[in-house]
Parts: C-alpha cells; sequence; structure tokens
C-alpha cells in the first residue's frame, strides 16, 4: 500500500514541477504578454484559416497604358537675341511600383471579414511572381538635357515623367464560390521631352 502511494506521488511530480513553472512565467511576464502571444495565436489561425479557403485560379492582363506622373516646364525665351540661346537643366525623379486592388462589393460580398486582406495578400503574391514585378521597390532617375532656342522664337518644353499601368483581374475561388478581382499595378520610370513653339 505504501509502495503504491509513493508511486502515485512519484507520478505528481510531474504536473507539481508544471504548475510550479507556469507560476514563475506568469509572475516574470505578466498578464499582458501572455494575452498578446493568445491574440496573435488566434490572427495566426485566423489567417491560416483565410488562406486554405481562398484559391487563385488565373489571371487576365486587359490593358498596358502609361500613367504620367508629373510635368516639368522649362521656357525660353529668345525673342531678342542674335544667337542661339542654349541652357541645360539636370531633373531628377523618384517613383514606386504599386498594387491595389478594387473591390468590387457585387462579387466579393460574400467574403467574410479578415479574408479581404489575406486574399489582397495573396493576389499581389501571385502578380509579383508572374509579372516579375518587386511592389514597393523605389527607381530614382536622373538626367541633364540641353535646351536650344532659336533667335526670335520663344519655346516652352516640357519633361514629362511617365510610370506604366497595366490592368488586369484576377479569377478567385473563395469559400468554393468564384469572383473576380480586379488589379492595377504601376513600375517602371520614363521620361520624354515636347516642345511647344510661342512665337
Amino acid at each position: 500500500m505504501a509502495r503504491e502511494g509513493c508511486r502515485v506521488m512519484l507520478q505528481l511530480i510531474p504536473y507539481g514541477i508544471a504548475a510550479w513553472v507556469g507560476g514563475l512565467l506568469g509572475r516574470k511576464y505578466g498578464p499582458e504578454v501572455v494575452d498578446k502571444g493568445l491574440a496573435n495565436l488566434r490572427q495566426e489561425l485566423r489567417t491560416r484559416t483565410a488562406t486554405n479557403a481562398i484559391e487563385i485560379l488565373g489571371e487576365t492582363i486587359l490593358e498596358e497604358l502609361p500613367v504620367i506622373l508629373t510635368v516639368e516646364e522649362v521656357p525660353l525665351d529668345n525673342r531678342h537675341g542674335n544667337k542661339v540661346l542654349v541652357s541645360e537643366h539636370e531633373f531628377v525623379k523618384t517613383a514606386s511600383a504599386g498594387f491595389g486592388v478594387v473591390r468590387d462589393l457585387g462579387t466579393t460580398a460574400h467574403l467574410k471579414s479578415g479574408f479581404w486582406s489575406t486574399m489582397e495578400a495573396m493576389a499581389q503574391e501571385e502578380i509579383k511572381k508572374s509579372q516579375r514585378i518587386e511592389f514597393g521597390t523605389q527607381i530614382t532617375r536622373r538626367v541633364k538635357i540641353v535646351f536650344s532656342t532659336d533667335p526670335g522664337h520663344r519655346v516652352r518644353y516640357r519633361v514629362i515623367w511617365k510610370q506604366n499601368s497595366r490592368k488586369g483581374h484576377l479569377r478567385v475561388r473563395v469559400d468554393g464560390k468564384a469572383c473576380i478581382v480586379p488589379y492595377v499595378v504601376t513600375f517602371g520610370l520614363q521620361h520624354g521631352v515636347e516642345s511647344i513653339a510661342e512665337g
């Protein structure tokens, strides 16, 4: 009988140690750390559930057009000059590759809360791989341009900074229901020069 009691006590020792360690951790880190850890775990479980319920079926590119970012003007007035007027200018422009989805309530109204941000992240990753665009990266261009105007003329030069804009849509299955998610990406950075004679 004594041996049996001893065996039971030995079996309970690990539980006692675990409870003691748990008490120490609770006192050391406090309830707010434990609560934060539980909140992070719940969020991770929600994200995993949402990810498992979303499937990207395919992608269609609809159009690609240049988008004007800024226009810089350089007027050269040589109406009263007797020789060619030359002027050199330096221009610097920075732009970022961007991604955005358009939430169409008609096709995505059935999405549960929390699914939309997960689907947006999955869509961005899909476009990044398929179109080889690094979103969030910045591109800086620096150019020197020499403008000239003949005697007796006034010319306005325009330096036009552009990015490529690509529109398309993703075919997505969410909780077994198919829907279309439109997206827009912007990338690259180019410049062009126009001249307008003003007299």
